[in-house]
C-alpha cells in the first residue's frame, strides 16, 4: 500500500519557493484509437506545437521577437541567467512540466499498446511546477487543440480538466467542454508538505512505475543505489527550484547526498528494459534503457522525505517531462538492520 499522511495543499494564490499543482486531464476517444502506454510522450509532441501555436507571437519557423515574456519560450526553452554556473542550455533545463500516465497499473516498461472505443476517456496527469501555473489557461487551450492522437492519427478531443490535491483526489473541475470554461486552477503542494518520515532503522520500499533512467558517471545504471537515485533527485528539484519558482533551495546538497550513502539497499527487485519512441523534434526513432520495478532500501530516511514525496509528483532521471521516473513510496517498517 502507499504510504499514507496528508499532504496540506493551499487553496489557491502564489507559494514561494518549490511548489506545484497537479491536474486530471481526460480527453474523449471520438475514433478507435491505438496508443502506446507511454501516452505522455505521444500527447507531449502534439501538445509542444499547439502551445506554441497559440502562445508565441512569432509565426512558425521564425524567432521570437519577445522570448522572455513569451510563455511557450518560459516552459519549453528555459534560458538560463547570465551568471548560471551550470545548465547553459535549453535541453540542461528541466521543463516546468510533466504529462504522466494517470493511475498507471503497477509497473510497466513501455512495451504494447493500448485501445480505447469510441466514447471512452483517456486520461492523463498534468503537473505545473512554479511559474508554470501562471500560464495554466494557455496550457488549456493548447491541449483544447490537441485534436488527433496515436496511430493513424485518430481523433479526441479535450472532455474534462480535474484539479487535483497531493492525494489524486478533485478538489474541483477547472475545466469542461460544455461551457468552455478555466474555472481558476489547482491547490499549492510544497516541499514543506510531504508528512512525518519512517523511523530511523527502519526500511521503505520504493516502486517505479515508468522506465527510469538514473544517470551516474556517464551511464544509465541499473542498480539503483539510494545515493544515486537521492542524488539525481535533489538535482532535479534543484533545478526546478532555481529556474522555475524563483529561489534556489537551501539545503546542505554535500552533507544531504554523502547521507544519502549510508542507505542501504536491501533487495533490487527492478528489472532493466527497453523502449523505442519517436521523436518529432529530431525526426527518428530512439531506443531508451533504464529500470522498472521495486527496491527496497534500509536506513534513517528523515532528512531525505520532504524531497522523496515531492518527487513523487515529478518524478525522477531523464524523461520525466512526459512521465517516465514515475515513482511510488510504499509501506515503510521499522526494521533491526544490524
Amino acid at each position: 500500500m502507499p504510504i499514507g499522511g496528508e499532504i496540506r495543499c493551499a487553496p489557491g494564490g502564489s507559494a514561494s519557493g518549490l511548489s506545484l499543482s497537479r491536474f486530471r486531464v481526460s480527453f474523449a476517444a471520438e475514433e478507435a484509437l491505438d496508443v502506446p502506454h507511454y501516452l505522455g510522450s505521444t500527447l507531449r509532441g502534439a501538445f509542444g506545437n499547439a502551445f506554441r501555436a497559440v502562445a508565441c507571437l512569432a509565426p512558425r519557423g521564425l524567432r521570437c521577437p519577445a522570448p522572455a515574456q513569451c510563455p511557450y519560450h518560459l516552459v519549453f526553452e528555459t534560458s538560463p541567467p547570465p551568471d548560471a554556473d551550470a545548465l547553459r542550455t535549453h535541453e540542461e533545463i528541466p521543463r516546468p512540466f510533466v504529462i504522466a500516465p494517470a493511475d498507471p497499473p503497477g509497473a510497466f516498461n513501455g512495451q504494447g499498446r493500448r485501445q480505447f472505443e469510441p466514447g471512452d476517456e483517456v486520461s492523463v496527469e498534468l503537473v505545473l511546477v512554479g511559474r508554470a501555473r501562471d500560464f495554466f489557461p494557455y496550457f488549456v487551450v493548447a491541449l483544447r487543440e490537441v485534436g488527433r492522437i496515436g496511430r493513424g492519427r485518430r481523433a479526441v478531443e479535450l472532455a474534462r480538466i480535474e484539479a487535483l490535491g497531493a492525494d489524486g483526489r478533485c478538489s474541483h473541475v477547472a475545466y469542461e467542454a460544455e461551457d468552455h470554461l478555466v474555472r481558476g486552477t489547482a491547490p499549492i503542494i510544497t516541499l514543506g508538505d510531504g508528512g512525518g518520515a519512517p523511523a530511523h532503522g527502519g526500511t521503505l520500499t520504493v516502486e517505479f512505475l515508468t522506465q527510469t533512467r538514473l544517470k551516474h558517471e556517464g551511464r544509465f545504471v541499473r542498480r539503483p543505489d539510494f545515493q544515486i537515485l537521492f542524488r539525481r533527485l535533489l538535482g532535479r528539484l534543484s533545478s526546478l527550484s532555481r529556474f522555475h519558482c524563483g529561489a534556489a533551495l537551501d539545503v546542505d546538497f554535500r552533507g544531504l547526498i554523502e547521507q544519502a550513502g549510508s542507505v542501504r539497499l536491501l533487495r533490487d527487485e527492478t528489472r532493466w528494459t527497453r523502449w523505442q519512441r519517436y521523436s518529432s523534434r529530431q525526426d527518428r526513432r530512439m531506443e531508451w534503457e533504464g529500470i522498472v520495478g521495486r527496491a527496497c532500501y534500509a536506513g534513517d530516511f528523515t532528512p531525505f522525505w520532504p524531497f522523496l514525496r515531492f518527487g513523487e509528483l515529478v518524478h525522477v532521471g531523464h524523461g520525466a517531462t512526459f512521465g517516465l521516473g514515475k515513482y511510488q513510496l510504499l509501506t515503510a517498517q521499522a526494521v533491526d538492520t544490524r
